[in-house]
């Protein structure tokens, strides 16, 4: 049966000029793709599949295979840490034959993130080119930058049943400026929340399933996030000790494949929540990225919120999760004040969503007039008024005199 089906398949694809599957699909039709023998083969994400799967797609005729990749960011990832370590399991036939010095091209116009973003790349992508498409994105609002590294020295956590680590202050952060920026007007779907621990993903959540907004949100572990992209990107890095009674470590972020992957995924925001101190202090990339912030102004211990319908009022400074209570609607504490269309004001305090009040719903009592007795409609005003229900009682007394008289 097997035999069988391998036939048809192979009379399927013999037949066509371009033949797509995965790495896995490669390697369990090895036997067919040797009989229908193709003469290129193109790889993708080229760097992130392990050597033997490339492998595995060859056959003796073929005259070109291309390797699409990129090295610099996440790796295989072989079941055996043994073998991926100390038999240099982990690296892709892509990432050894550039490291070996093979000729290879280097794409280096990027047309995803912003300047401010595409900056921090550099770093790492020394010769990245922005194309002009990246230089119109508007700003994000709400806030006074489209990129910023919000530091603190909340402590990590350890999950002892996931063997994973978790960090309280930044789940909390990160649910809660995820929430204004969903206030502003932005969609749940063009905001994504990445952090490198499973721990962390279970809480942050665990924090998510309790606000109505955030339910589609994407929340995704760095490592399952390479190839995607969103319009703004909150990053939780986790990692945060003294040094005191544990020494000193920053785990998967001290990966600079990791950190590559974190910071380039964003199109128009990225905010990262981090203990910038400790990471610097372990890993010499993080002490340039978190120097290149303070050049720009990039960094501090708050982000600073503004409110879009009333710039000149002091703006919050939004240290902890709590801050961005002062902040309740996505605006500041200031009433509204807006002028609807029946009249009324406005009851809310300052909100940056539905500015123009199309959804707003007055629950104000309504003032109108429902007959020429000058009857007040009962309801509230957004409810449609109806006809009059009142009742005349003047008339219904006459009426019950003169029956008596009768």
């Amino acid at each position: 049966m097997k035999e069988l089906l391998e036939e048809e398949d192979m009379a399927i694809m013999s037949s066509m000029k371009i033949i797509g599957m995965t790495t896995t699909g490669a390697a369990r039709y090895k036997d067919v793709l040797r009989r229908i023998q193709p003469k290129i083969v193109v790889v993708e994400e080229a760097a992130e599949v392990l050597e033997a799967h490339v492998v595995t797609t060859l056959s003796g005729q073929c005259q070109h295979l291309i390797l699409i990749g990129d090295h610099q960011q996440l790796r295989p990832s072989p079941n055996v840490y043994d073998l991926a370590e100390n038999f240099n399991l982990k690296y892709s036939l892509f990432e050894r034959l550039v490291l070996n010095g093979l000729e290879h091209e280097t794409l280096e116009r990027q047309h995803r993130m912003r300047p401010e973003i595409a900056h921090f790349l550099r770093l790492i992508y020394p010769g990245l080119v922005d194309d002009q498409s990246v230089e119109v994105y508007p700003n994000v609002k709400g806030v006074s930058s489209n990129v910023y590294f919000v530091s603190h020295s909340s402590e990590e956590h350890r999950d002892e049943d996931l063997k994973s680590m978790s960090n309280d202050h930044e789940a909390t952060y990160v649910v809660a400026l995820c929430n204004y920026l969903v206030l502003q007007g932005y969609s749940p779907s063009q905001i994504t929340i990445l952090t490198p621990y499973t721990g962390q993903v279970f809480l942050i959540r665990r924090l998510l399933r309790q606000r109505a907004l955030l339910q589609d949100v994407r929340l995704c572990p760095v490592d399952n996030y390479q190839g995607e992209e969103n319009d703004i990107v909150l990053l939780s890095v986790v990692r945060s000790v003294d040094g005191v009674d544990r020494k000193p470590s920053i785990g998967f972020m001290k990966d600079e494949n990791r950190i590559c992957v974190a910071l380039s995924r964003a199109r128009m925001g990225l905010y990262v929540v981090g203990n910038f101190r400790h990471l610097s202090r372990n890993s010499e990339l993080w002490s340039r990225i978190v120097q290149a912030a303070k050049e720009r102004g990039a960094t501090g211990d708050s982000l600073r919120l503004a409110c879009q319908n009333h710039p000149t009022e002091a703006q919050i400074e939004a240290r902890t999760a709590r801050d961005f209570d002062r902040a309740p609607e996505g605006g500041c504490m200031r009433p509204c004040g807006y002028r609807l269309g029946c009249g009324h004001v406005c009851e809310r305090v300052c909100h940056s969503y539905d500015r123009d009040h199309a959804d707003y719903k007055c629950r104000k009592p309504c003032a109108r007039s429902l007959c020429g007795k000058g009857h007040v409609c009962p309801r509230l005003c957004h409810e449609t008024c109806g006809r009059c229900m009142q009742v005349n009682y003047r008339l219904l007394i006459l009426k019950h005199f003169r029956l008596n008289d009768n």
